[in-house]
């Protein structure tokens, strides 16, 4: 058995204690440290100050299903409704002033729009199920610019609209894997129409919490993706400029693509992830009941997890930073996404769990646009509004 050192020495027993306390003091001070460190991050609490959308009343205001949310120079609330096929343009107050699109293929007019941002040119582009149209936003009307076709197969697909550091689009789709099948890829698209490609990750980890199964309609034989109901999943975000990020929900790391090349990797604390509900485990299990009987199978590939992945989403602001979104319990009464600066976490930001960011979410240092929906699945527009906690 160890026996502890003797000190027959009363001068280098006091030098002993001494020194013991110096370590236990200077590990007190590094966790106190690290704990003020994360004290002294700005933590902003947002509030909805504005939120529209009607059941039935004026046309306007009856959205099917949003699509995007921005906001120009002017302050103006641009949407994007997608089974209308249009986008609607509101002042800062929510007050109506005019529409444009419209269904169709011809210049112009959009079919199923469903992203939203302004590129260099200062233009308003707008993703479509299969092509690109940008236009010039008057004070009352909208003039068509130009159109662009998507530079791969992923039609109808759901993505931010961004252009890289040379000011070319950058259209996200997929791309023909070489082992086969495909691989959510970036197409940077110059002005000629030729794009580069830049696969975000390699196929087995985009389709972590995923698997596939082969069924036959009619003659044609289709390959149908199955999900974990709120399992793991792989994510991706585009900021302006050319910056761009990818994760699996269900660790807290986040690999950075910066701008000019260069990478760098986010590792925050570890989570656990918040336990599912009763109503959350009754929706899964509503999701996998569907999934047996649109797919015919005799048992789903997935069980229902004890557990949702800590990560919910990521994505890029208005001035570049990256949002890093935590899922919470559903009891929680917020929705919290740390914020970082390039690699560095520079906020917390918090606002209600009812507001939802969207498919591809419109976010600043002090507002962000999201979508509310009520029990009769109604949709509404929401600004939320941030103010410094303390």
């Amino acid at each position: 058995m160890p026996h502890a050192p003797a000190f027959s020495d009363p001068a280098r027993l006091a030098l002993a204690l001494a020194l013991a306390h110096l370590g236990t003091a200077c590990a007190d001070e590094d966790s106190n440290a690290e704990a003020g460190a994360l004290d002294a991050i700005p933590t902003y609490q947002g509030t909805v100050d504005l939120e529209f959308g009607d059941v039935d009343g004026d046309d306007p205001y009856l959205f099917t299903r949003i699509g995007g949310i921005a906001e120009d120079a002017r302050g103006r609330l641009i949407v994007a409704d997608m089974q209308s096929h249009e986008i609607r343009v509101f002042d800062p107050e929510g007050r109506f002033r005019f529409r444009f699109g419209g269904p169709g293929e011809g210049p112009g007019e959009l079919t199923y729009p469903c992203c939203l941002a302004f590129g260099p040119d200062g233009a308003l582009w707008v993703r479509e199920s299969t092509r690109y149209s940008a236009f010039q936003l008057e004070q009352a009307s909208a003039e068509y610019v130009r159109g662009q076709r998507i530079a791969h197969f992923s039609q109808g697909m759901v993505a931010p609209v961004t252009f890289d550091a040379e000011g070319r689009l950058v259209d996200i789709g997929s791309s023909p894997a070489p082992e086969g099948g495909s691989v959510m890829t970036r197409f940077h698209v110059g002005a000629d129409g030729v794009a580069d490609e830049v696969p975000l990750a390699d196929p087995e980890r985009q389709a972590t919490g995923s698997t596939t199964v082969d069924r036959t309609f009619g003659e044609m034989a289709v390959t149908m993706f199955v999900y974990q109901p709120l399992g793991p999943r792989w994510i991706h975000a585009h900021g302006r400029g050319g910056a761009w990020a990818e994760a699996v929900t269900s660790e807290y790391v986040v690999n950075l693509h910066h701008a000019d090349g260069t990478a760098s990797r986010i590792e925050g604390p570890p989570l656990a992830g918040a336990e599912l509900s009763p109503a959350e485990q009754d929706w899964a299990q509503d999701w996998i009941d569907r999934d047996l009987q649109r797919l015919d199978l005799d048992q789903h590939p997935f069980t229902i997890p004890d557990r949702k992945p800590p990560l919910g989403a990521i994505y890029f602001d208005q001035s570049g930073r990256l949002w890093i979104e935590k899922t919470g319990a559903a009891s929680n009464q917020s929705r919290e996404a740390d914020v970082y600066e390039g690699d560095t976490l520079v906020a917390r930001y918090r606002w209600p769990r009812r507001v939802r960011p969207g498919d591809v979410p419109w976010a600043s240092e002090s507002l962000l646009y999201g979508i509310t929906t009520d029990s009769l699945d109604v949709q509404r527009v929401a600004r939320v509004r941030f103010r410094p906690v303390g």
